[in-house]
């Protein structure tokens, strides 16, 4: 990953203005030969002029690298500075370079170690592998035609591996701040995916239980002039299908919230005979793994709670098989104002996630006629292999 690679991931702060130092200081070591040479020198002004210019190049080097890497206007993990800058400072160093030949000779060459690091460290990879390869090929080749200047293959050689180590120090830190921001945006996912699961929990809950409370009500106030004792029983059952709402929040919120297909199925009886519907559901039911027999139970619920709501029916049926749901009503179906009317409501796109999620698949449908509603959900069928 390069450091244009990494502009498509979060934004991260600035590195510490330290490790800026401590990258780019531990190259001034190669100034000793310089400065040795300098010091060396008989006539004062070349020696003057020349440790003028090392100390001019240091001071270049320094800020330049400091100032590329922590640019304000970085957008990337490990910041890229402006081109333009990037430039600037590395043809001032290089002038300051070819300045510093006329006191000091093929020792000026040294300078190239830190052009070359500085190069790897805030250009793009692409332009940063021929600057680096560029310093080397002239550490190298000039020598070769002045008359008095040593050849510098060892230079050569150390300036591509300074530009290499620095290159592949920025790609460390590229992608150790790359994975850094990809565990925050999980993290920050994982929170965002937690909460729309509460929300599709709740909502299933609520929606499934204040529908009932809202029937069972309706029917109390019928019953409370001519059946007391009846209405007394009504608004018993609203107490305690308020009391397991209110319970049933509170395992959600807390992640301990358990559905079962029994229970679904015990609810489903309750609320569709308060309803006036009659309830068509199984006796016995199949064996299957407890996930299964939740999700079933999620199931269970919503189609209920919208045939309950939408569907104006007089009959409800629920099969269930291992491996598969059913659950269908005689009521005005879809486009005559039932359950599927026109979009999937909150609760269906819930459940269609949930399905979709177990490596189910879910169907809504009517007959020919329009009447009616079916809801089905399947998954493929668990193959046994037996024994010959």
């Amino acid at each position: 990953m390069t450091a244009e690679d990494s502009r498509s991931l979060p934004v991260a702060p600035p590195p510490r203005p330290g490790m800026i130092w401590l990258f780019s200081g531990v190259w001034l070591l190669y100034l000793v030969y310089p400065i040795g040479t300098a010091i060396a020198l008989d006539d004062v002004v070349a020696k003057v002029f020349g440790l003028v210019l090392i100390a001019a190049f240091a001071i270049v080097y320094m800020a330049s690298f400091y100032r590329l890497r922590t640019s304000p206007d970085s957008i990337t993990l490990w910041p890229q500075a402006p081109q333009r800058e990037v430039w600037i400072a590395l043809g001032t160093l290089v002038g300051l370079m070819a300045a510093a030949t006329v006191p000091l000779g093929g020792d000026a060459l040294a300078f190239s170690v830190y052009i070359s690091a500085l190069a790897a460290f805030t250009l793009p990879t692409r332009q940063a592998l021929p600057c680096v390869a560029a310093m080397a090929g002239v550490v190298l080749l000039l020598p070769l035609s002045i008359s008095g200047w040593e050849h510098q293959e060892g230079l050569a050689f150390q300036v591509g591996v300074s530009g290499f180590a620095a290159w592949g120090v920025s790609q460390i830190i590229v992608r150790n701040r790359g994975l850094a921001a990809a565990r925050e945006q999980l993290a920050v996912l994982a929170v965002a995916e937690e909460r729309l699961r509460v929300g599709r929990d709740v909502h299933d809950i609520l929606g499934h239980s204040l529908t009932v409370i809202t029937i069972k009500t309706e029917l109390a106030q019928r019953l409370i002039d001519v059946d007391v004792v009846r209405a007394k029983a009504e608004l018993a059952d609203i107490e305690k299908l308020a009391r397991e709402a209110l319970a049933g929040v509170r395992d959600t919120v807390g992640g301990l919230r358990e559905v079962s297909l029994d229970g679904e199925l015990a609810n489903a009886r309750t609320a569709l005979s308060a309803a006036g519907i009659v309830p068509e559901l199984p006796s016995i039911l199949p064996p299957m793994d407890r996930s299964r027999a939740e999700l079933f139970g999620w199931i269970v619920r919503e189609a209920v709670t919208n045939v309950v709501r939408h569907s104006d029916a007089r009959r409800c049926e629920i099969t269930v098989a291992s491996d598969s749901i059913d659950v269908s009503d005689d009521g005005r179906g879809v486009g005559n104002g039932g359950v599927g009317n026109s979009t999937e409501g909150t609760g269906l796109v819930g459940l269609r996630e949930r399905v979709a999620a177990a490596g189910g698949s879910l169907r809504l449908g009517s007959d020919r006629g329009g009447r009616g509603f079916h809801l089905a959900v399947s998954f493929p069928p668990t193959i046994e292999m037996g024994t010959e």
